[in-house]
């Protein structure tokens, strides 16, 4: 027997009626009335068509078959759920009958596979469709495959399909919700607002509009914050509404002064009706919407509504549990955010407040505190155990001169190789406190670069902690404070020469007055000694107003030599182009040129009359670098003789101009006269004329 004939012998059992299984669907074609359907009787049906009827109605996944040229519908009990209230009275009857609504969609699609024969399939494809009495909004995955009658024709479609409204709808909300919980700390609750509007404005399908109104208790009034969807200002969403005002058109319209007083968990439904005219928002619907839910919005910590949140609700989708839940995660996260800003512009206050107060009473830690703020800082964080290496941010691999791309070294490595053994001990001892007790630390240590170089860094800790409350390890900040700590010692250095500078004093007057009286009648030393000493008063002067900051270095050494002034072109030539030197070079040049100029006046050549200064600087080439060079030289004075020891001032004229200069300096006491020389880099040394890099 063939499988077409044993399909028939099962097909007339029971008086001659049509039936296969005992499925409800197949208990109703087995019932149904087939002389009026385009089908026919089901005995007259081609053997195709019957083997996939088998198949459909056999199968737990839901399928469809459209026969014949009006693609009459067939189905199984698993395809029920998509026709809803269609079902049974959608078996047998033409697909444009049973589908009207989307026919504009799947009637093309449909007839494509009945007559080019051209399987589709299409993905999450959106249809609304009436279910139910009224159109829902539907997604499905299906696929339209032909089917050939027995005669080798197009006899009809067979179709697999799924609903999968469920999970793109579910996709798409939490989607929102992901991105409402992602949005960054807001400045203020009105900016906190406008952000999650912003995310609303995407998901028109479930918000076709939606406001967002704040109130202000005190004025008894709700001001509108954000909006999507609607136009602010318009009837839908006022700018302000007066909570509790009767008036129908400018008053109240939703009704917020009742969503004040209500607590979490509980909402106010409106209905969307002709109170806002032509003005009600479609969204991205063909229809407007004809509902809204309202949910009052209570920030942690307060006993009433800070704000309230109108959303509309999809025209095809009807508010069940799922809707209501996700518009209720809409306004919480909502809440939440303005909490946080609420929070943050408190934070703000607070600080601020702090600010004043230490500014007003550490108005001298100031310009330290703004250089903290300002500062680059490296972060550190650590497990505790001595092996680890933790994990640095690359501003560390910066400050101690390590190799960026390779693992910072473990703590244990750090000894010896960071700090010095005694300073890690410090450092060790520290942590360890920290991760006892939780109680912070923060410390200035003294450390060195991988290449040796010498710096200075502070040190801040804290503990980390778990959410239990326990501490699991330590993070920490590391700050390169060494052009701090080397301004700190050019300050007690500076002060150091102003207290030298005071003690000379008395002996450039002297001088000055010895040099003086040697060869003026009494008139004119009073008249030259009264010269020299405002000259003096000028030098000091020159470098209180220009704060050794791009002075001329001719200028500068006039300024320095000013109580020798009338000796200037006889005695003291000075020789060189125009050059203005850098703050730090200022400093060394005037230091070391003033304790030259005074040595001169009581020991060498400017103590007689005879003697001669020639300061000569300029710009030579050494390595093939511009370099600068400066000479001081002394002839005609008394026979030098090298001092037995040395004080201050030796100091000022070596050591500190070749710090400050990076170069070579050298004091040569020549019996026939002291030679200074200078020989730095020119970058060093010289302001880069305008227009220069």
């Amino acid at each position: 027997m063939t499988a077409g004939a044993a399909w028939i012998d099962v097909a007339e059992k029971r008086s001659g009626q049509f039936f296969l299984g005992d499925s409800e669907t197949a208990a109703a074609i087995a019932a149904a009335n087939w002389a009026r359907s385009p089908l026919g009787p089901p005995l007259t049906w081609p053997k195709r068509l019957r083997i996939a009827l088998e198949i459909c109605l056999n199968s737990a996944f839901p399928i469809a078959i459209f026969w014949g040229s009006e693609l009459c519908l067939l189905y199984n009990d698993a395809y029920h759920s998509l026709l809803a209230d269609k079902h049974p009275r959608a078996l047998g009857r033409p697909a444009r009958e049973v589908w009207p609504e989307i026919w504009d969609v799947i009637g093309p699609m449909l007839q494509g596979a009945l007559v080019d024969g051209l399987p589709t399939r299409s993905e999450d494809l959106q249809l609304h469709m009436m279910r139910n009495g009224r159109r829902d909004e539907g997604y499905f995955t299906f696929s339209y495959s032909p089917i050939h009658d027995d005669d080798g024709g197009m006899g009809g479609v067979f179709c697999p399909v799924v609903e999968t409204t469920d999970r793109v709808i579910g996709e798409r909300r939490l989607r929102t919700l992901r991105d409402l919980a992602a949005l960054s700390r807001a400045e203020d609750e009105g900016e906190a607002c406008r952000l999650a509007a912003s995310v609303l404005a995407m998901n028109g399908y479930d918000l076709p509009f939606s406001a967002i109104y704040r109130f202000d208790h005190d004025r008894g009034e709700a001001e509108l914050m954000a909006a999507t969807g609607v136009r602010p200002g318009g009837r839908v969403a006022p700018l302000r509404i007066g909570l509790g005002d009767p008036d129908p058109v400018r008053g109240d319209i939703w009704g917020l002064a009742e969503v004040a007083r209500l607590t979490p968990g509980r909402v106010a439904i409106r209905a969307v009706d002709g109170r806002f005219g032509e003005e009600t928002p479609y969204g991205p619907w063909s229809a407007a919407a004809d509902e809204a839910v309202l949910f009052p919005i209570v920030l942690l910590g307060q006993d009433r509504a800070a704000a309230a949140l109108i959303a509309a609700v999809n025209p095809f989708k009807r508010l069940d549990a799922a809707y209501a839940y996700f518009l209720d995660r809409v306004a919480a996260k909502i809440a939440s955010s303005m909490t946080d800003a609420r929070a943050y512009a408190a934070e703000r206050e607070r600080a601020e407040e702090i600010r004043v107060r230490e500014l007003a009473l550490r108005r001298t830690e100031a310009e330290l505190r703004e250089a903290q703020r300002l500062g680059r800082i490296g972060s550190w964080r650590w497990s505790g155990r001595h092996d680890d290496r933790g994990g640095a941010s690359p501003y560390i691999a910066r400050i101690f001169g390590l190799d960026p791309d390779a693992p910072p070294p473990s703590f244990a490595e750090q000894k010896g190789l960071l700090y010095a053994p005694r300073d890690w001990e410090k450092l060790d001892a520290a942590t360890r406190e920290t991760l006892r007790t939780g109680e912070g630390f923060e410390f200035d240590l003294p450390a060195h670069r991988a290449d040796g170089a010498a710096i200075h860094v502070t040190i801040r800790g804290e503990a980390v902690r778990d959410e239990r409350g326990a501490i699991v390890g330590l993070r920490s900040t590391i700050q390169d404070i060494t052009e701090r700590k080397e301004a700190q010692e050019r300050v007690e250095l500076l002060l150091r020469e102003v207290t030298h500078r005071a003690k000379n004093l008395l002996t450039v007057v002297r001088a000055v007055a010895r040099q003086t009286a040697r060869r003026d009648s009494p008139h004119a030393f009073a008249q030259h000694f009264d010269q020299r000493i405002a000259a003096l008063g000028a030098s000091h002067d020159l470098l209180v107003q220009n704060e050794w900051r791009g002075v001329e270095l001719r200028a500068l050494t006039r300024s320095q030599l000013a109580h020798f002034r009338d000796l200037f072109g006889s005695r003291i030539r000075i020789e060189g182009p125009d050059t203005v030197v850098k703050p730090a070079a200022s400093q060394a040049i005037g230091m070391a040129l003033h304790e030259l100029a005074t040595n001169a006046g009581k020991y060498g050549a400017l103590s007689n009359d005879k003697g001669v200064v020639r300061i000569a600087f300029g710009v030579s080439s050494e390595g093939g670098a511009p370099h600068f060079e400066m000479e001081w030289r002394e002839s005609g004075g008394p026979t030098v003789v090298t001092p037995k020891r040395h004080g201050f001032g030796h100091m000022v004229i070596l050591q500190m101009a070749k710090h400050a200069l990076g170069g070579r300096v050298t004091l040569d006491y020549a019996p026939s006269g002291v030679v200074w020389k200078v020989s730095a880099p020119l970058d060093n040394v010289i302001e880069p004329a305008q227009g220069e890099d």
